[in-house]
Parts: structure tokens; C-alpha cells; sequence
């Protein structure tokens, strides 16, 4: 199935309770959408808003990390795999040289990227 815009269009069937319907039915009549219509924007929303609060926690995260473990030092690698600076969230290719922070009180290593190195150096 093609849709207006010529991507290809995936249907997804599930099992819903009676209960389930006659909520959906009743909600999609107040809104005056289709119970399908109704269904898509709902799983949009949540996956957006998931995504959102997803990027605050990672933000959060970082942000302690930087914070609380002093970095002893720093090892220079080439990434096998595509990841991200655990400082500012950019994303880091395979193949690109980036650094492993390691930490003073923690067996657990960083990703960072040069830039973030460069700031975190300059701030000591």
C-alpha cells in the first residue's frame, strides 16, 4: 500500500478488548477522526514524547557524569562501531579517533569526543 507522499505504508494488526474498541470508537467520534487516524496520531505522540523525555534523561545523565567522577585520563581510539560523545550527545562514526575518559572513582569508561576533551581540559 503507497500513500500520498509515495512512501511505502505499513499496516500493523493487533488484538484490542471490546472495552478497548468502544473507548477508541467513542474517542475517534468525539475528535471526528477514523479509529485507524486516531490509533496513528496516538502512537506518534507517545513516540515523540518518549523520544523527548528519552533526550532529557540522557541530558541529565551526562551531566552527572561529568560532574561527579574526576577524569584520571584519556585514551585515543578508533571507534569499530557508530556511537555517541557522552558529554554532548554528538554522534561519533565508525572509523572516527575519539577518546576514552577514564575515571578516577569508576571502572566505567567514557566516550568523548575532541571537542568535549578540549572544553573539559580548558575548564581544569
Amino acid at each position: 500500500m503507497k500513500g500520498g507522499d509515495g512512501m511505502q505504508k505499513k499496516i500493523v494488526h493487533t488484538r484490542i478488548t471490546n472495552e478497548m474498541y468502544d473507548k477508541l470508537s467513542k474517542n475517534a467520534k468525539t475528535r471526528r477522526v477514523t479509529i485507524s487516524n486516531l490509533i496513528r496520531n496516538i502512537v506518534e505522540d507517545s513516540l515523540d514524547l518518549s523520544g523527548e523525555v528519552l533526550t532529557l534523561v540522557d541530558e541529565k545523565l551526562r551531566k552527572r557524569l561529568h560532574r561527579d567522577d574526576a577524569i584520571l585520563g584519556y585514551q585515543a581510539i578508533t571507534l569499530s562501531k557508530d556511537t555517541v560523545c557522552d558529554f554532548c550527545g554528538k554522534d561519533l562514526a565508525k572509523g572516527s579517533n575519539i577518546n576514552l575518559a577514564l575515571l578516577e572513582n569508576s571502572a566505567k569508561k567514557l566516550t568523548v569526543c575532541d571537542d568535549c576533551k578540549k572544553e573539559h581540559e580548558a575548564a581544569e
